[in-house]
Order: structure tokens, then C-alpha cells, then sequence
């Protein structure tokens, strides 16, 4: 077979196949060879009926369609490997009736992932963030460590602010009854939001016993739109005001406040110090990743084939709906929630989407750029990742690659960020390999669900795609 490939500015690849007769012939006689032993023909042995009878029963026309559809195949799957050509989804065939003893032609258009080009992405030059933890900061840790011990005394002073009080409140706007607390707790602020707002400034110098009425403005961004804007009458009875105690910072509190991790004051305070340093660099790490990769984006050449963004958006959505699956939430009921369609929320997701696949194609360009690969021994630590993380994934071929995929991707956003910054002094040897695949092995549900998509999206692949029995339709489905 002749094939000729032409890769069109519009990200789809045309493949024109002409056949000669002669090969027409031979993928008949296979074709037939194949039919011959499926069909059960009076006076012969499965598979021994000569050619003439299978043409009597099945059409001489239907065997040559049969060799003819396998070398429609054959040529596609072959051209893919060839050319190094990624299918996006499946082909649409141009293949015209058979005429017998004469040469055939076909045509297959693709959509397909056209290679991004990169730019100069060596001479980026960034600077790594020096992070450094102030005692300030390790202060505030322990306040919200002290915070999280809070125990409330009742008192006999009017109420203030950030006192706790307990009141039976009622809320109407005009003739609509708004809401009805009964011994509700307020912890009494300044910042206030959503439709109680302005209320603590009325309840701030009430004592306990006492009952008043006034009147506040609901905020105009309130999310019921009846009631956004509109006057509030509130009716209180204050029937308790209690008084925040924190606990004392000492070794006790340390010791308590660990679950005994910790016996000493200046112990919790060294370990919180430590942790708000690693978090920092963890932030700048990610920060400098971000910006190396935008960097590069910025300075390369995309030719994007709208299905590809398409895609990314549904899988973007599919994930999206697992997560709101945790919340006992369906994705039509966020989306009624909302007010919004599917379409218009895919819509809302494509340039989000584009800018991911913009970073897939990046990634996979600076990999096979920089000679980076993942070994099997690479896809045994992640799978051992998860065991010891108590997760355990099916060692399956599908989860194997998805893992190689994830993995590949951290690798190569690391060694991108040693070429824009140099290398992380802090990091020890063999530490930013490790990170990058704890980094992979953390995504366990958003592989898995990567992993179901990967199998509609094989039947596409150089390796697997087959072509329809019928040829005369348009679509390769």
C-alpha cells in the first residue's frame, strides 16, 4: 500500500492510502481463510469449503469488503506508529464502493495532538525564595492552638464583644418570617456576614434577661434575592453571656495540646517552627513550578485542536462531580444550585482546561527533550507508595500507566525548575526524586478516575483502533 500523510495547520492529520489490486487480492484470500472457518457449509468440514461456495453463500462482494476493512485497519494502525501521530478521538473513513479489478483509494482524517514547539526554555532564568519563620508567626500557631482549648464561664457583665451569648432570636422582613433561633449561641463579633449582619453592635452592652428589638439592612449580596437588600426586624432575648478562658502557654498546655508528643513549651514551639519553615518551602516550591512552567508556555507554539480543550473540560467535570460525590451532592444538583447548564458550566472550565493541556503538552515536550523516563522499578515504589499509605491500587497494566504518566510529569516539572533556578540547595540527595513521587502517589482517586478514562480513549490508540465492518459509513466508530 502507498500511504501518504499530510498534517494540516488545523491539528488533524489526512491519510491518503491507494491499494492495488493485486494487494486487494491477497486480503481477500485472507479474508476468506478467516470466513471459511466460521461459517458451516452442507457436504464440507468447518474450514474446507472451497472459495466458491463461501462466495455463493456470503457475496463475493462481502469478502473482499472483509480483506479490504482489515487493510483499512491495518494501514491506520501502522501510519499512527509511523509518524508518531496521537489520535484525539476516533477517525472519520472516506471509503468510496469497491470496483472489481481496479486499484482503490481511501482517505482518513484525525483530529490529533500536534507536538507544542518549544521555545529557548534554557534560558529562563528564575530565582529561588529564601523562606525564614519569624516569631511572630509561631506566636500566632500557638493562639490558634490555645484557641482550639477555649472554654466558656458564664458571667454576670453586660455582653461584649467576642463574649458568647445565648438568645432566642427572631428575624421578619416586612411580612416574611425570616428565622426563629431558640437558645442559639452567637460568638460576638465585628466582622460579621450574611444576614445577621449588624446585629452584634445591638447585642454588645444587653445583660442576660434582657429583650430588645431593632431593626439592620440585610446586605445587598445576600444570596436570597427577595430578601438581599431589604429592612430586618429582630426581636432578641438574651438569656446567657459567657466569658472566653484560654489555657495558660506552658509545659502542660504543650503536653496536651500534642497528645503527649511534647512535654515542654519550647519543645511545641521548635516543632511548630519547623513545620511552618517546610510548609513555606512546600509554597514556594510549588509557586516556582508554576511560574517556570507559565514561563515556557509563554515562549512556545501551541496548535490546539478544539476537542482536546473539550475533553480536558469533561475530564476536569468528571472529577469535579467525585468531589461533590463526598459531599452527599450530585453534579445536577450543584448545577440547579447554580443556575447554570452543563454546557455552561464545560464553558466556563475551557480556559482552564486549555491552560492544562497546555502544561500536558509542555511537560511531555521537555521529557522526551531532556531524555527523562520512568522505569519499571520507578512504577514498583509508586504502587509500594500506596500500599504503605494504606490505599492499595490494582497493579493493573491501565493503573500502571497512569502512574508512569503522573510520575513522568513530576519528574520532568523538577528537572525544569534545576534549569530555570539551579538546584535546590536545601534539597539532599535522592529528596526531590523522592518528593516527586510521593507528589504522584498523592493523587490516588484523580488516577483512578484518569485510569477509567483512559480506556474509552484506548480505542483510539495506534495499537488498538479497528475500523467498522461496514465501510460505507462515514464515521469510524
Amino acid at each position: 500500500m502507498k500511504v501518504s500523510v499530510e498534517k494540516l495547520p488545523t491539528s488533524e492529520a489526512v491519510l491518503e492510502v491507494d491499494v492495488t489490486w493485486d494487494e486487494m487480492e491477497k486480503a481477500s484470500d485472507k479474508a476468506y481463510k478467516k470466513i471459511v472457518k466460521q461459517v458451516d457449509i452442507q457436504g464440507f468440514r468447518r474450514g474446507k469449503a472451497p472459495r466458491s461456495m463461501i462466495e455463493r453463500r456470503m457475496g463475493k462482494e462481502y469478502i473482499y469488503q472483509e480483506g479490504l476493512d482489515e487493510l483499512i485497519s491495518e494501514a491506520y494502525r501502522d501510519t499512527l506508529v509511523e509518524h508518531e501521530i496521537v489520535p484525539i478521538t476516533q477517525p472519520t473513513l472516506d471509503a468510496p464502493s469497491i470496483e472489481m479489478g481496479e486499484p482503490y483509494h481511501f482517505k482518513i482524517t484525525v483530529p490529533i495532538v500536534t507536538p507544542v514547539e518549544l521555545g529557548d526554555y534554557k534560558s529562563i532564568q528564575m530565582e529561588r525564595e529564601e523562606a525564614d519563620v519569624t516569631s511572630e508567626e509561631v506566636e500566632q500557631e500557638l493562639d490558634t492552638l490555645r484557641q482550639r482549648l477555649t472554654t466558656w464561664k458564664e458571667v454576670e457583665h453586660a455582653a461584649e464583644y467576642d463574649n458568647r451569648v445565648t438568645m432566642d432570636l427572631k428575624v421578619t422582613s416586612g411580612e416574611q418570617k425570616v428565622s426563629d433561633l431558640k437558645d442559639n449561641p452567637f460568638e460576638l463579633t465585628h466582622e460579621r456576614v450574611g444576614l445577621f449582619s449588624g446585629m452584634d453592635e445591638h447585642i454588645v452592652g444587653m445583660n442576660a434577661g434582657e429583650e430588645k428589638s431593632f431593626t439592620t439592612t440585610i446586605p445587598a449580596d445576600y444570596g436570597n434575592e427577595k430578601l438581599a437588600g431589604q429592612e430586618a426586624q429582630f426581636e432578641v432575648k438574651l438569656h446567657k453571656v459567657e466569658e472566653k478562658e484560654l489555657p495558660e502557654l506552658n509545659d502542660e498546655f504543650a503536653e496536651k495540646v500534642s497528645d503527649g508528643q511534647y512535654s515542654s513549651l519550647e519543645d511545641l514551639r521548635k516543632f511548630l517552627s519547623d513545620n511552618i519553615l517546610e510548609n513555606k518551602k512546600r509554597r514556594i516550591r510549588e509557586e516556582l513550578r508554576d511560574k517556570a512552567l507559565d514561563a515556557v508556555i509563554e515562549q512556545s507554539n501551541f496548535t490546539l485542536h478544539p476537542l482536546l480543550i473539550d475533553e480536558q473540560a469533561e475530564e476536569m467535570l468528571h472529577q469535579f462531580s467525585h468531589l461533590l460525590e463526598q459531599q452527599k451532592l450530585s453534579l445536577d444538583q450543584y448545577l440547579m444550585m447554580m443556575r447554570k447548564s452543563r454546557e455552561e458550566y464545560l464553558k466556563e472550565l475551557r480556559p482552564d482546561a486549555e491552560k492544562s493541556v497546555k502544561r500536558q503538552l509542555v511537560l511531555d515536550a521537555i521529557a522526551k527533550a531532556e531524555n527523562i523516563t520512568v522505569s519499571p522499578d520507578d512504577i514498583k515504589m509508586l504502587f509500594d507508595l500506596y500500599d504503605q499509605s494504606g490505599q492499595p491500587l490494582q497493579r493493573s497494566k491501565e493503573q500502571a500507566d497512569a502512574l508512569a504518566r503522573s510520575f513522568l510529569r513530576e519528574k520532568t516539572t523538577g528537572r525544569l525548575v534545576d534549569i530555570v533556578a539551579g538546584p535546590d540547595p536545601d534539597a539532599a540527595e535522592g529528596t526531590e526524586s523522592e518528593e516527586s513521587a510521593i507528589a504522584a502517589a498523592a493523587a490516588a482517586e484523580e488516577i483512578a478516575a484518569e485510569t477509567d478514562n483512559e480506556s474509552s480513549k484506548s480505542e483510539a490508540s495506534a495499537t488498538e483502533t479497528s475500523l467498522p465492518e461496514d465501510t460505507k459509513d462515514q464515521t469510524v466508530e
